[in-house]
């Protein structure tokens, strides 16, 4: 097992099951979230591999940081005698949300169908928190409802965890920006003696 195949391999597969499954608010370049008119985008989130870049080292085609998804791994262990080995994966969310914009409300239109409010409407406020855990619920489905990503086996006789960024015990307020994040196992085998193998293939 390459730990660099194995987060590149859980990265492709998250941006496949987890990012492209779900649209989020992407931050305006020049716009402060409470000016008036303020129009927001959506984009799928970025999935990213061990760290999350600045925005002056973004790849191509990504417009900022957040949305974003980051694979990395907390701690791993091999076992050569048993030929296998284990890693704790986390992955960590974030989304930008700074309040409720007028395209967010469904209106009633008083005959059982609804329109969007008001475009261009925002209204500051805490709800934004929502986003990332509609991301983290999207995550676990993914996880939960998967057996092996790339021949790297999820551990389902452990528990998939999941909470927001803590420090020191407590949520820390990043608002606009909210955090999250689910861990998990996964199994592999252990191939070692790799020049020894070579003569039975």
């Amino acid at each position: 097992m390459s730990v660099v195949h194995m987060i590149d391999t859980l990265t492709e597969w998250a941006r496949q099951n987890i990012c492209e499954q779900i649209k989020l608010k992407v931050p305006p370049e020049n716009t402060a979230p409470d000016d008036a008119g303020y129009a927001y985008n959506l984009a799928t989130p970025a999935a990213f591999a061990m760290y999350v870049p600045t925005s002056d080292k973004l790849p191509p085609n990504i417009h900022a940081p957040f949305p974003s998804l980051c694979v990395r791994f907390v701690t791993g262990q091999d076992i050569p005698a048993d030929g296998s080995g284990t890693v704790e994966v986390q992955f960590c969310f974030s989304a930008w949300d700074p309040g409720t914009h007028g395209e967010d409300e469904l209106l009633p239109n008083g005959d059982g169908t609804y329109r969007r409010g008001k475009a261009g409407a925002f209204w500051r406020n805490g709800d934004g928190w929502r986003d990332a855990w509609n991301f983290v619920d999207i995550a676990l489905r993914a996880v939960e409802s998967t057996t092996s990503i790339g021949g790297y086996t999820i551990d389902l006789a452990k528990p998939v965890k999941f909470g927001p960024l803590t420090e020191q015990e407590a949520i820390p307020d990043f608002y606009p920006m909210w955090f999250a994040w689910v861990s998990f196992t996964v199994n592999y085998p252990l191939r070692r003696n790799i020049q020894d193998l070579q003569k039975f293939l």
